[in-house]
Order: C-alpha cells, then structure tokens, then sequence
C-alpha cells in the first residue's frame, strides 16, 4: 500500500479521470472524501446534473403517489434541504457552480411559489456551463420570473408544466432541444400498470400554446423537439429540415390529428431519432414509409412506437409497419409498444426484429395474448447477441422464466435489463438475473429500478427511490441508451 500512493500521485488527472469515469455512478459519493484529486474529479460527474426539488402538501403527495402525509412530509424535507444546500454551494463556490451543465427543477407544492421560483432564478447568473434547463410541475408552474433569467446560451428546454412563457423565452439564440408539454406521464407503480396516466393539471391548457409563434421563434437552430401531434401541421417546413430527433405525441386517437405527418416523412431528411407515442390512431401506419423509398428517413437510427389501449391492431397498419421497418440496417434502437397487438402479429413480427443486424437497443411489448413457454423460447431466439440494453412486457402465462434469464445470460454486452409484466409482475428474482448476467448495472421490474454493483463475488442491489424513478433523467442513467429505453413504457 507504501508503494502505491507515490505512484497514484505521479499519475496525471486526466488518467484518474479515465479511471474513475469507470466506476458506478451509485459508487461515486464514496471517492468524495477518499482525497482531494478524487473528489474535484467525483464533483464533476455527480453534479454535472442536479435535481431541485420543490415538494409540500396535497400536490406533493400526489407527485410522491402517497397518501402518508409524515412520510411525504419527511421525504419532503430531505430532498428541499439538499436542494437549498446545492444551490446555496453554486452561489457561493465558482468552481463548483462551473461543473454544473444540466438543471432540473420538480415543482409540486401547494401555495404561489414565488420564494421558490426567485430562489431558482437567482441561480442562472452563476452557472455559466449551463447547458440544459427541465421544469417539470404545475405548483408552481414555469412562468416569466424564471424563463427571462435563463441564459442566452442555453441549448436545450424541457418543460413539463402548463405555462409556456414565450416572450420571456425569446433571447435565447441557440436552442438545440426544445420539448413541450405533452398531456400525461407515466407512473412509478411497482405493480402492473401498463399504460400512461393523463396529467390533467397539463392538459387543459397545451391546446392554448400559440405553436407556430413558438417555432418561429427557435427555428434556425433545433435538432430536437417534441410535441403534440394536433401541432404537426404547424411546423414550418424549414425546421424539419434541420431536426435530428423528433418526438411527437397523440392526444385524441383521431386521424385528424395525425394531418401534416406526411410533410415530416418528406422533408425530414436528416432525422436519426423518430418516436411516435401516445394516443394514436392506427393511422399512422398509412404515413410510415415503405423501407425501399431510398429517400424517407435515409438516416434513422432511433425508431419508437408506442400506443395505448385501443382496438385490435388491424392487419393493414401492422403491414405497412413491417414493410417500413424490413430491411432498416441502419437501426441502432428499436421501441415497439403496441399493447393491441394479436399472438399471430407478435410471431410474424419476430423474423422482422430478427434481420435488424444493427440493432444495440430492444424494447418490445408482445400485445395482448398470453404469452407461453413455447413463444417465450422463439422471442429469445429472435434477440439480437449485440444487445447493450433489454426491455421486454409481456402477458406471462407460462411456468418460469428461465430461458429468458439464460438468455439474457448469453448476452454479452448486456448492461440494462428492463421486464414488465402487464397483469402482474413477472417471476423472477433481481439476484437471479444479476448473477446469471454478469454485465448487468441497472435491472427493472415494472417501473421499480434497482442499479447492480459488483465488489468481487458480492453482488450490490440498491433500488431506486420513487421520485426519482417519476422524475428520471438520462443522468440518472449509466447510458442515454437505458434512459431512452426506460422513457415511453
């Protein structure tokens, strides 16, 4: 032990900071107080993104999915009081506040908020590395006193929130990601609750936000944006010529709202990332272009669909899905929930999934039937040995799941491991997964995530809180691969 701490001191920072961007995220407070070298490189991983929270009375039981007024309380108390102590750290430590790139404030407190709401935008003058800003609640609600202190520089907006204060946004110069409001969430229930919950607080007023002006205003400068699909028919021709990701959510299940998706799949030429979500008519099957069309979407590499209860799949919109994803070798990730979906679509969709080569990132829903031993051992067939992540949602009614753990088991890059069970939760054991896939971090089981560390044959589960699940950002995650994964299902 002599020897090595001359050696580690003649090492370079640079070669720590290759070292230590190794180690779990979940084991990095302990190199805090290890040495000072450590903790200056520690500081720069853990709090590249912070969280603050704002929690308190009905609204933040509700954000905490609990009835407990003490715990909330309690629970309350602790995430505000580390809230104040790391912005408190950004004022009054330059250094510190330089580390910090990514803000996310969780807004659920009963009251006007203003202490809340001034506390945050007092903050923006001292970080200058500032480069994502999220609002995610309604209580209190994205509004002027903080949109017009934001930094001009900003890159990237998501807001969650019924406020879109627009003109005390308009100095911002180079917004790369713009994410609107969209009207539901989903939950971090442990048992089976498949499908999305309606934010109603939300939705009232999304159908207000003046779409167009809002575009205009960023529209030499996105590549990523989500919104509504009733607003598809907004969106100026030119943006889409510049975006790179583009998600859009279904409101109402109706065709109509699905009006101008067809000058997307034209001029969206450069697009790497498409998600389609939400409640959506089956019509936007007929929109998807066919894989031989050499000049719709020649470049997509992310491709997620994800709808909610609705009828049963027709014939034709799986069809023409299959005839757009057939033959795709460019397709790195690949989201298909379609809760609808007939046994007889899942098999014939196998074979399909099966010849994307390329394909790093699976998540797949396998529709509405049960599911069986014998389709169980063909789904595992079809997986990909490239997989770096897994999410899998079934109807499970067969004995036990080990093939999919001994398949899960033989792949060799598999890090992120994500099984959902949509009546109930599956049978399998987080330590039987962990220990059968040695190169598993992160494991989930419904909407409970547990992080998986290894200290020589022992084997660490730490689950995540609930609020964290709720309010997960791709930080929060060993890859933006996982977050992606995780974020529609």
């Amino acid at each position: 032990m002599g020897t090595s701490v001359p050696y580690g001191r003649s090492m370079p920072p640079e070669i720590w900071s290759h070292v230590l961007d190794n180690v779990p995220r979940t084991l990095l407070p302990n190199l805090l107080s290890v040495c000072s070298q450590f903790h200056d490189i520690a500081i720069r991983t853990i709090f590249a993104s912070i969280k603050i929270y704002f929690l308190g009375g009905r609204r933040g039981m509700e954000a905490l999915n609990t009835f407990d007024t003490s715990w909330t309380a309690e629970t309350a108390t602790k995430l505000i009081c580390k809230s104040w102590e790391i912005l408190n750290r950004i004022c009054q430590d330059p250094q510190f506040a330089r580390v910090v790139k990514s803000i996310t404030v969780i807004a659920f407190s009963d009251g006007l908020g203003m202490i809340e709401k001034l506390t945050v935008a007092n903050v923006f003058p001292f970080v200058p590395n500032l480069q994502t800003f999220r609002w995610i609640g309604d209580h209190p609600s994205f509004d002027d006193i903080v949109a017009k202190n934001l930094p001009q520089t900003l890159n990237g907006l998501i807001v969650q929130s019924p406020t879109f204060p627009l003109n005390s946004l308009r100095h911002i110069q180079n917004m790369k990601t713009l994410h609107l409001s969209i009207p539901f969430f989903y939950p971090d229930d442990e048992e089976a609750h498949d499908g999305c919950v309606e934010d109603f607080y939300v939705a009232a007023d999304i159908f207000a936000l003046p779409i167009e002006d809002v575009l205009n205003t960023f529209s030499t400068t996105l590549q990523s944006l989500r919104l509504c699909a009733s607003h598809i028919r907004s969106v100026p021709i030119r943006i889409y010529s510049t975006l790179l990701e583009l998600e859009i959510v279904g409101t109402i299940s109706d065709a109509e709202e699905l009006t101008g998706l067809d000058v997307m799949f034209r001029y969206a030429t450069f697009l790497e990332s498409l998600t389609l979500a939400g409640y959506l008519d089956y019509a936007f099957a007929s929109f998807l272009p066919h894989h031989s069309v050499a000049d719709a979407l020649p470049r997509l590499t992310s491709f997620r669909l994800s709808t909610e209860y609705q009828d049963a799949l027709t014939e034709d919109a799986f069809s023409q899905l299959c005839g757009f994803l057939h033959g795709r070798k460019l397709l790195r990730r690949l989201y298909l929930r379609l809760p609808e979906m007939n046994l007889d679509q899942t098999t014939r969709l196998l074979p399909v999934i099966k010849d994307l080569t390329g394909l790093e990132v699976l998540g797949l829903h396998t529709g509405r039937h049960l599911i069986t031993n014998d389709h169980l051992a063909a789904l595992v067939d079809s997986i990909s040995p490239n997989l770096r992540a897994l999410h899998l949602a079934m109807n499970w009614g067969g004995d036990t799941l080990l093939q999919l753990v001994d398949g899960a088991g033989k792949l060799p890059h598999l890090s992120f491991l994500h099984l959902y069970g949509v009546v109930s939760r599956l049978p399998v054991l987080i330590g039987d997964l962990a220990e059968e896939a040695p190169g598993l971090n992160t494991i989930g089981l419904n909407r409970a995530l547990w992080s998986i560390d290894r200290v020589g044959s022992e084997i660490l589960t730490t689950k995540w809180p609930r609020w964290k699940i709720k309010f997960c950002v791709e930080a929060d995650f060993c890859s933006p691969d996982d977050s992606w994964l995780f974020k529609y299902n």
